[in-house]
């Protein structure tokens, strides 16, 4: 088995890198790739570990980098990519949009739209939240939830996880939680620029789960026919087995490579184990032999 798309805490993982580690080495895992959101600082530490120590697999380089489509956010894959290239101009572009930076303007922008929601929040100061190491649409979420007098004040569906939250009404501009981030990020040619220049091959994740997208197979045949995609991440937590079976077939007619992983974020993303995702997931490697 194997597992492409795992997140540490280098971005929004709940695990260390050498927790991922050992818990891919507990799982005999072949192949698997840290792909935190766009960073590849976990690969320095690689660098500097006794990797065969935790881990006796096969590591692929990887990222997953948050860009701008048409005023929208989604996400690609990087696959052995150079990782030096990635961390110094991810360093550059940060200079001026920090993660920090951004992160504490979205948390402001939330907090204050929840209480024109009429959602029972605490005070701002005493919600958890260090714009350095979180993210401001999970700890928004969390506040949320924490106070159970708000579900009845939300749609049933944004009660059920952070995905649809963060995906569904966060990324919808008809709903009061959105917040137009496209020039705070890469746009997709620009994601995908880096990542050829990193000498790596460029997959499309996840493709299902943007609950904005009200054809989602219509927005897969957009992208791809816009934009030089090298591959599709055919298997994923989120998806159905139709999906999946879908994505298979259309890869193999059209001539992409295939890539599959759980999404991991331990705790963060609760429900999501490595390797299983929920419980449907069987990756093999034979699904990446055609480009690794």
């Amino acid at each position: 088995m194997i597992d492409l798309h795992l997140h540490t805490t280098y971005s929004d993982g709940a695990d260390t890198l050498i927790e991922v580690l050992k818990k891919a080495e507990n799982l005999k895992l072949e192949y698997i790739s840290i792909t935190d959101h766009d960073t590849c600082e976990g690969y320095k530490e690689l660098e500097s570990l006794d990797v065969k120590k935790y881990y006796k697999g096969n590591i692929i380089n990887g990222i997953e980098i948050k860009c701008a489509y048409k005023k929208r956010l989604i996400e690609v894959l990087g696959y052995k990519v150079n990782t030096k290239i990635i961390n110094d101009f991810m360093e550059e572009f940060h200079k001026t949009n920090s993660k920090e930076k951004l992160q504490q303007k979205y948390f402001n922008i939330l907090y204050d739209r929840c209480l024109e929601m009429g959602l029972i929040m605490s005070k701002k100061d005493d919600v958890i939240f260090n714009p350095k190491t979180d993210w401001a649409s999970l700890q928004i979420y969390k506040e949320i939830k924490s106070h159970k007098e708000n579900k009845d004040k939300v749609p049933e569906d944004f009660w059920q996880e952070f995905n649809i939250f963060s995906k569904k009404y966060c990324g919808n501009p008809d709903y009061k939680l959105y917040i137009d981030k496209s020039n705070d990020y890469l746009q997709l040619n620009e994601a995908i620029d880096l990542i050829k220049k990193a000498g790596g091959l460029v997959f499309l994740p996840h493709i299902f789960i943007y609950k904005w997208a009200e054809n989602k197979k219509q927005l897969l045949d957009d992208i791809l026919k816009e934009y030089p995609i090298d591959g599709i991440e055919c298997m994923h937590s989120e998806f159905s087995q139709d999906e999946i079976e879908y994505l298979l077939d259309y890869t193999d007619k059209n001539h992409y490579y295939k890539s599959g992983g759980s999404d991991y974020h331990g705790k963060n993303k609760v429900g999501i184990d490595m390797a299983v995702g929920k419980g449907n997931l069987c990756i093999k490697s034979e699904l990446i032999k055609d480009w690794v």
